[in-house]
């Protein structure tokens, strides 16, 4: 098999790669601009606003381990 030869075989594969992904790449450049446009609040935010915004978030993870602490045991697998 010629240099030439291996080259075009690894182009077309290449193609055929990007053909039958097109629609995949096209759904995910899809979700993310969605998620770029539901969190472009965040860009805006000042850095007292972040400061308040990871103590809430850290005072609200601490309530739950706490609460859960307090919650009866389960049997695995249920809900």
């Amino acid at each position: 098999m010629t240099a030439w030869t291996q080259w075009r075989d690894r182009i077309g594969q290449a193609w055929n790669r990007h053909v039958r992904y097109r629609e995949s790449y096209r759904q995910l450049d899809a979700v993310r601009d969605a998620l770029k446009a539901r969190t472009a609040w965040v860009d805006a935010l000042t850095e007292e606003e972040l400061a308040e915004m990871q103590r809430g978030v850290a005072e609200y993870v601490e309530a739950l381990r706490s609460a859960s602490g307090d919650a009866p045991e389960r049997p695995e697998g249920t809900s």
